[in-house]
């Protein structure tokens, strides 16, 4: 009996199926976490909160309505998406050798970065009294724009040097259209964000930083649906070289 849990492609080890398949799952189940966790939330905000023009980050400030549910599916889907990049994505393109080896990498802690929520941010823009200023003053405030500023700005701009190491692999090449989209629609998004950030009463940012979610999320999830797929030639490869050995 022959059990082998990985074959070696071009010199590299090439994950059995039901790793990637596995791991693809759950990428595609945290993306699916971490949108539902602001779509659903905005639903109960009140009227005083505009989607437009308030942005994601309010809805897990100390005065939003339950607050626990945003907060709990940016955790679980940061944990999850961490686990599809760092241990189903980067040894599924391993194949490709040393060209951009780190991006799996920066895409794993991207995504774990956009899981945190503490601490809290003290209020909402759109509570009496409250104001940017008052946000970035506290510690809740302060670590959030950083932190998901980083985060953002790594997923914005990752599609550029993350598809020179989808395109060795041929597999991977159908993915050309959604990286090209997001090398576009992504960093346009970022720089939008960044600049209505600095513009007090800037009434779009809300909208702005939802599309660059929105965005970053399709070529993830592209990615992990990709994954998914690999996983099946993966495994008819192995369940071959079984029959053959027999």
């Amino acid at each position: 009996m022959i059990d082998k849990p990985a074959q070696r492609t071009g010199g590299y080890s090439q994950p059995a199926g039901g790793h990637l398949f596995l791991w693809g799952v759950v990428g595609v189940l945290s993306l699916v976490m971490f949108n539902a966790g602001w779509l659903i939330a905005e639903t109960w905000q009140g009227p005083a909160y505009s989607p437009i023009a308030d942005t994601i980050s309010d809805m897990q400030a100390q005065t939003a309505p339950h607050v626990w549910f945003p907060i709990a599916c940016f955790a679980l889907g940061a944990l999850g998406g961490f686990g599809f990049a760092l241990f189903g994505l980067r040894p599924a393109l391993a194949g490709a050798g040393k060209v951009a080896v780190k991006a799996p990498f920066l895409l794993a802690f991207a995504l774990l970065a956009l899981g945190n929520s503490f601490p809290l941010i003290p209020c909402r823009l759109s509570d009496a009294g409250c104001t940017a200023s008052v946000q970035l003053a506290s510690p809740g405030g302060l670590t959030d724009a950083i932190v998901a500023g980083i985060a953002f700005f790594v997923l914005a701009f990752l599609p550029y040097p993350l598809w020179h190491r989808l395109a060795l692999l041929p597999r991977w090449r159908q993915l050309k259209p959604v990286m090209f989209a997001a090398r576009v629609i992504c960093p346009v998004a970022w720089i939008l964000l960044a600049l209505s950030s600095n513009l007090p009463g800037m009434p779009a940012v809300g909208l702005i930083q939802r599309v660059l979610a929105a965005g970053c999320s399709l070529w993830v999830g592209a990615l992990a649906l990709t994954l998914i797929i690999e996983s099946r030639h993966t495994g008819s490869a192995e369940r071959s070289a079984a029959s053959a050995a027999l």
